[in-house]
């Protein structure tokens, strides 16, 4: 026999295990009672542990050695239960289902796919991959569980150009995900998620009802009694099962004696927990305005149901009042997660339905899976931004949410004062700069005699499974600097107005004929507003110049600290011939180049379409020119139809695009915040 590859889907309430067999189908290993899920329940006892049905059978009145849950923790540093860690105690649970399968297979089992959620942080993605090494796998890759789910069902299922939305609800996590198929690969689109939201959450408050109501009539809250809770809980999990087809049922509460047998409706406990789910209906919208552009529900063709706790009545009529379209619901949506880690583990499936759909071939041959990985969320770091109005903190975006992995991005910072001893890269994962996660956080030795404003070159590396290292670099020796990990601290901020450097700003705006009109207009207003806003704050010394570009390039505006010669400039600008777009950024950057030593210049291009095709290569050494000459070039995409995000990215990382002209003043806003976010200097430990 081959030697066996494995998928696991460590789960926060169950956990499986799967293979692809001869047959090339995923099949489960049963647990050693022939179930085909194990409870992540451990029991821990001095050096006795035990995991799964026995644990799960004392967790409540033996809870000072029983844990569930504990992928909940598996990011906290400081959790420990009985002297051990959440690594420590999720690597028991994949040393249990590894010995499942050594005794299935009878052999050594050591390759495998481990899963977590859509919505994990890369620390906690990290402590997945390290549980897993520490229970004695290779652990090939982490995948995330609506990606292993989507395989599973898409190899059978779903059709080139098909766009499907996952909604996972496991035990503890939820997440909602994107992925589309196109030419036979998967790619995730988008994804959010809650990672304290799972049906464990829907069983409590069962659980709250019933206790409510035994006190109401007894006078006593079975909750506090630990033989009395486990019990309630157990029968509200079997009563939270039978509420999907049964209109109200009897729980039995036994505490003190006393016995009560409390009925419950399925209306009452449906609208208890309605806010629950909208909470899930919510996080499905929130991944479509973020997917890259933005989606509506006519753009979903399928909505897959996975996870458990997925079977909840309310969640597929929710998801279908809101969408339109019947959600998706098979017959194993507890295995569906394992079963397409197998897959991915083996890299291979025997699709069992007539040859309609992603792959035109005989069935009786195996097809290759593969799919894209890319960053849930934006990955960056923190940085004090030093501007005419003061210094701030920002989160310096370094590797965008979308981006495909594995990846890797360099961005150039500032020493923040002479003699600086060290500075701190704190890893941020992110949806605003309001709400963010602090990951990891790197500490480097600065460069000997270290001078402010010195550059200091950081590299995040984004692994296949999304696990993110850092490096730093001494720009003038090019020597690697020593760093550690080590606790991070939100940094206390002083300046003086001697540290503000003066910034030029340079507008290229597209004036060919797409432009007339709507566009025009919003152009011009989008130039006066955040012209007005620059020399507002910077005064003499700040200058914006614009330069306008169609069949060719012509400067509209030298740069000046005159806002009324901005306005005047702005308002000239009038649309005529095509999109000479090399032309307008080299002469863009000739203006800013004027500049005196230490000042900040950028260019900021504005646009409604793309060069032509023998303009393009043009075009791209153009923006190589702006960062050969320590120039920021930014770039504004308007319209989707005729603008390609792709190749904007490709001339420079300061890149958007937006839909409507009318959103023009906040997106240069977005692209200047971005342009010094990128020069911000490292915080001084």
């Amino acid at each position: 026999m081959n030697k066996p590859v494995v998928g696991i889907d460590l789960g926060t309430t169950y956990s499986e295990i799967a293979y692809v067999g001869e047959d090339g189908r995923p099949h489960y290993i049963p647990s050693p009672d022939g179930k085909f899920a194990t409870p992540s329940a451990v029991l821990i006892d001095g050096s006795r542990v035990v995991v799964g049905e026995m644990a799960l059978n004392e967790w409540i009145i033996n809870q000072d050695h029983v844990v569930r849950w504990i992928k909940r923790s598996i990011g906290d540093a400081d959790y420990r239960f009985q002297g051990r860690s959440p690594v420590e105690i999720s690597a028991e649970i994949l040393k249990s289902l590894r010995r499942d399968a050594e005794v299935f297979f009878g052999q050594p089992v050591e390759d495998a796919v481990i899963t977590c959620p859509a919505y994990f942080a890369a620390i906690e993605i990290e402590n997945t991959r390290n549980a897993g090494e520490l229970a004695g796998l290779k652990v090939r890759e982490i995948v995330k569980e609506p990606t292993a789910a989507a395989v599973y069902y898409g190899v059978d299922n779903m059709r080139d150009g098909e766009k499907i939305m996952v909604c996972d609800l496991g035990g503890g996590t939820y997440d909602a995900t994107i992925l589309a198929l196109e030419k036979g690969v998967f790619t995730p689109l988008a994804s959010m998620g809650d990672r304290q939201l799972g049906g464990h959450d829907w069983t409590m408050e069962l659980v709250n009802m019933m206790a409510e109501a035994f006190q109401a009539r007894c006078g006593v809250d079975p909750r506090n009694d630990l033989v009395a809770s486990q019990q309630l809980y157990e029968a509200c999990e079997r009563a939270k099962r039978d509420l999907k087809t049964l209109t109200e049922v009897a729980v039995p509460c036994h505490c003190r004696g006393r016995t009560e047998q409390i009925t419950v409706t399925r209306e009452e406990f449906e609208t208890r927990t309605e806010w629950k789910i909208q909470a899930l209906v919510m996080w499905c919208e929130r991944a479509m305005a973020k997917a890259q552009p933005p989606l509506t529900w006519a753009d979903v063709d399928r909505i897959l149901l996975v996870g458990g706790s997925s079977r909840l009545r309310r969640m597929a009529l929710a998801l279908e009042e809101h969408s339109g379209k019947k959600p998706v619901q098979t017959a194993e949506p507890d295995l569906m997660v394992a079963y397409g880690a197998a897959i991915l583990a083996y890299g291979k499936v025997r699709p069992r339905k007539p040859a309609t759909g992603l792959v035109e071939a005989p069935r009786t041959v195996l097809m290759e899976v593969s799919y894209k990985r890319i960053a849930a969320r934006n990955l960056g770091t923190r940085v004090i931004v030093f501007e005419t109005a003061g210094p701030r903190k920002i989160n310096s975006v370094i590797i965008p949410h979308g981006t495909e992995t594995p990846v890797e991005r360099s961005r150039d910072y500032e020493v923040s004062s002479r003699g600086q001893a060290c500075f701190d890269v704190p890893v941020l994962e992110y949806e605003s700069d309001d709400e963010f996660d602090v990951v990891n956080n790197y500490r480097f030795q600065c460069p000997l005699n270290a001078q402010r404003g010195d550059p200091v070159r950081v590299t995040f590396k984004y692994d296949i499974s999304g696990i993110v290292t850092v490096e730093a670099v001494d720009v003038k020796s090019g020597r690697l600097l020593v760093g550690d990990r080590q606790p991070y601290k939100e940094p206390e901020i002083t300046a003086a107005p001697a540290q503000f450097r003066p910034r030029w700003v340079v507008f290229a705006v597209d004036t060919s004929y797409s432009m007339e009109g709507v566009k025009m207009q919003n152009a011009k207003q989008a130039v006066i507003d955040n012209a007005r806003v620059l020399l507002t704050l910077g005064g003499e010394r700040c200058k914006v110049g614009i330069v306008s570009f169609a069949s060719s390039a012509r400067v509209v505006c030298q740069p000046t600290s005159d806002l009324g010669a901005v306005e005047r400039a702005a308002r000239s600008l009038t649309p005529s011939g095509s999109t000479a777009m090399d032309d307008g950024v080299l002469t863009a950057l000739d203006l800013v180049l004027k500049a005196p030593p230490e000042t900040d210049r950028e260019v900021v291009m504005v646009t409604d379409g793309m060069p032509d095709d023998d303009r393009r290569s043009r075009t791209l050494s153009a923006a190589q020119d702006c960062g050969a000459k320590s120039v920021t070039l930014c770039t504004l995409g308007v319209g989707k139809d005729d603008v390609d995000l792709t190749f904007l990215t490709q001339m420079t990382p300061h890149a958007l695009r937006i839909d409507k002209p009318e959103e023009m003043t906040e997106a240069i806003t977005t692209l200047l915040a971005q342009s010094a976010a990128a020069r911000g200097r490292l915080t001084d430990t």
